[in-house]
């Protein structure tokens, strides 16, 4: 666990970040909607942390380098996101899980080969469906990631079973093995939930920073849209702050 006094003596309190699942980068209608709010937070000063997922576009058939390479020209940080599906059926009535260690880390080297090959070595990543276990950290610490995000900040009120292999963290803590250690930094909220309730903790909780995530593909709804541009005017967008510069302070 992390010393929160050291952090928070840091000027850490104001630290946020927005974090988009990058899943669907292919599909026209959504690179659409991403390449508009991109440019413009970035013609803004605002950056934010793409968590791509690479294998639906080469499922499709669609190369999608090209576009991953212009989200990171404007400033925006590249990092991974991955689902750990059987084979290629990952459409939403037919996908199932495999979350076999092999599976598991086929699906992480692939997906890390493929950013490599677009031209971005990742440092953070983020699990599909919050999936994490001991497996999947090794294999991070492996491949040389510097955080991840696939654990998540503890809800007011859960309904309903919590799976296995999620985590939840109030704070960022290593884990370490043989060959190395990798900071995880649980994300707080998706974008709804921070409207409800994640607002609320950076003045009521010892959380010394936020990560906020939504979907490239929510941006399709005017009213997600909205309350993207609402949260970004709330929060004052000059303290958003990528995922990665949050982990080397961490570290540092």
């Amino acid at each position: 666990m992390i010393d929160l006094r050291i952090v928070q003596d840091s000027g850490f309190m104001s630290s946020i970040t927005l974090a988009f699942h990058a899943e669907r980068l292919h599909e026209q209608r959504v690179w659409n909607k991403v390449k508009r709010v991109a440019g413009w937070m970035a013609e803004h000063n605002m950056k934010a942390t793409f968590f791509v997922y690479p294998f639906p576009a080469a499922v499709a058939g669609k190369g999608i380098s090209e576009r991953v390479q212009w989200l990171g020209s404007l400033g925006h940080e590249i990092a991974q996101h991955t689902h750990f599906y059987a084979g290629t059926k990952i459409v939403k009535h037919e996908k199932r899980d495999d979350l076999s260690k092999a599976n598991v880390m086929h699906c992480l080297r692939r997906d890390f080969e493929t950013l490599k090959g677009f031209g971005f070595r990742p440092k953070g990543f983020t699990a599909g469906s919050w999936f994490v276990n001991n497996v999947v950290l090794d294999a991070l610490v492996e491949l040389g990631f510097v955080y991840d995000c696939s654990a998540q900040f503890p809800r007011l009120k859960t309904s309903g079973p919590v799976p296995n292999n999620n985590r939840w963290l109030r704070a960022p803590q290593y884990y370490s093995n043989s060959h190395g250690r990798i900071l995880c930094l649980p994300t707080t909220c998706s974008l709804g939930e921070w409207f409800k309730w994640g607002r609320k903790l950076r003045h009521e909780s010892d959380q010394f920073y936020q990560i906020v995530y939504l979907h490239d593909y929510d941006l399709l709804s005017l009213k997600r849209s909205l309350l993207l541009f609402g949260f970004v005017r709330m929060i004052n967008g000059s303290a958003l702050e990528q995922s990665v510069s949050i982990s080397e302070r961490c570290l540092f």
